[in-house]
């Protein structure tokens, strides 16, 4: 503060240093609440552009909620659908497994049965390769026993 003293001064003078004064204190006090506005604005300014961006973001995902909501609906109902088509089929489709299975069989005994085939007809070939062995081995045995015995026949 500035001393003023009645003696030193003039009345002029003296108002004129408290008006000084005055509107100094006047022009702190407004910067002051100034500033102090300014804050608060840009801190409520802040606070709702947050509050306008997470109520977008609810927005969004109420609608992607409601999307998938209905999406699951429409799944269910297909699948429900797709069950009521397929309850008499199970039988059918065992019925299939039950056939192809039989198939199965019947190619394993084919199989077999051209396996047996073929062994049979292997030692088929095999038992008339000995015979025809056994006759040309008796023919032969024939032929020796005529060279030897010939002699025993004449002198009978």
């Amino acid at each position: 503060r500035v001393a003023i003293t009645a003696g030193t001064a003039s009345p002029s003078a003296q108002e004129h240093i408290l008006m000084k004064l005055f509107r100094a204190q006047r022009n702190f006090y407004i910067t002051g609440i100034s500033l102090f506005l300014l804050i608060v604005l840009r801190t409520m300014l802040m606070r709702v552009s947050k509050v306008a961006r997470l109520e977008a973001n609810y927005e969004a995902m109420q609608k992607q909620a409601a999307s998938a909501g209905s999406m699951n609906k429409t799944l269910l109902d297909e699948n429900s659908a797709l069950k009521k088509m397929t309850e008499g089929k199970e039988d059918l489709l065992e019925e299939v497994k039950k056939m192809e299975e039989l198939k199965d069989q019947v190619k394993a005994a084919e199989k077999k049965a051209s396996q047996s085939k073929a062994d049979a007809d292997a030692m088929r070939k095999q038992s008339e390769n000995l015979t025809m062995e056994y006759d040309r081995l008796l023919t032969e045995h024939q032929k020796l026993q005529d060279l030897i015995t010939p002699g025993d026949k004449k002198a009978d």
